[in-house]
């Protein structure tokens, strides 16, 4: 028998497409692909924009926490200066978090992450959210707080937990990785 080369394309697709296991609750969703699970926001407040993405590798280890930009329609550029830095606020109290997350301009867009081994902290944080997590820039000049994304905690801890059970990690004891 023989293969045109499309009926080869779309066998050689279907056999390397990677298999996704999906969840989501309340304004949380959980995702496992390939060896990696990630929970993320599902949804930013209006006029906010952007995602909170955890990431866990199998048995938990390299878990990381980041917020991706998300630039609005004919925005071209970074929404932070060199001198602005990132700030974290749960229920509208200003985190120490925030001073350990960094800006990156990378090529595959803006965002802000958070210093490794710091995963367990953002944990409880958003455990204990009640009513809004909030990811700002604090501007050096003038000096300002703005809100670049506001969430929902509400659906976290389901689709933590899910994350949790996908890739054979406990939340509540990540390991040092």
């Amino acid at each position: 028998m023989k293969l045109t080369p499309a009926i080869f394309a779309a066998s050689l697709a279907l056999a390397t497409t990677a298999k996704a296991a999906t969840f989501e609750s309340g304004d949380w969703g959980a995702a496992k692909v390939g060896h990696a699970c990630h929970v993320f926001s599902t949804r930013a407040a209006r006029h906010t924009s952007g995602a909170l993405v955890l990431t866990f590798y199998q048995n938990g280890y390299n878990a990381s926490f980041g917020y991706d930009y998300h630039p609005w329609p004919g925005e071209t550029g970074a929404p932070w200066g060199e001198e602005d830095y990132p700030a974290l606020a749960f229920d509208d109290e200003t985190s120490w978090l925030g001073d350990e997350m960094f800006k990156d301009d990378g090529l595959g867009g803006y965002g802000m992450y958070l210093t490794g081994g710091m995963v367990p902290d953002v944990i409880s944080s958003l455990r204990n959210a009640n009513r809004s997590i909030d990811v700002m820039i604090e501007r050096s000049s003038p000096n300002e707080l703005v809100v670049l994304g506001q969430f929902s905690p509400e659906g976290f801890e389901p689709a933590l937990q899910r994350a949790g059970e996908w890739c054979a990690f406990d939340p509540n004891s990540l390991p040092s990785s």
